[in-house]
C-alpha cells in the first residue's frame, strides 16, 4: 500500500462514520459490497443510543456528512475526494445550516413576539 493523501480522506470518512455509529465501523466497512448496505438509512447508520433526529436541518446535515464519509472510504482511492474538497462541502454545508438556523430563530423570536 503507497501512503498518499487519499489515506487521509479514508481515515476522516472512517472517523467521521465512527462518531456517527457509537463505534467503530468494522462491520459496515467490511460490507459495502453488498446490495442491502447501498439501501441503508440514517437509522441503521446512527448510534441506537441517539434519538432519530426530528429536526430536518439535523437530519439533513447528519446526511450530509454520512455521504461525504461514504465518499472518503469508496474502495478505490483515485474516487475519493481530495482533502480539500471535503474541507470546503463541510464549510459550505456548515453555513447553510448556520444560516438556516439563525432566520428560524429570528422567525420563532417575531412569531413569539405577536403572541
Amino acid at each position: 500500500m503507497v501512503v498518499t493523501e487519499k489515506c487521509d480522506v479514508y481515515s476522516f470518512g472512517v472517523v467521521a462514520l465512527e462518531i456517527l455509529m457509537g463505534k467503530h465501523p468494522g462491520d459496515l466497512l467490511s460490507s459495502l459490497t453488498s446490495p442491502s448496505t447501498r439501501n441503508s438509512t440514517i437509522n441503521d447508520v446512527l448510534d441506537p443510543r441517539l434519538s432519530c433526529p426530528i429536526d430536518r436541518l439535523v437530519e439533513w446535515d447528519i446526511v450530509m456528512v454520512m455521504r461525504l464519509a461514504f465518499s472518503c472510504i469508496s474502495s478505490n482511492p483515485k474516487s475519493r475526494p481530495t482533502m480539500q474538497s471535503v474541507s470546503q462541502q463541510r464549510s459550505q454545508t456548515g453555513v447553510k445550516i448556520c444560516d438556516q438556523v439563525h432566520r428560524r430563530r429570528r422567525r420563532l423570536e417575531r412569531d413569539e413576539g405577536e403572541a
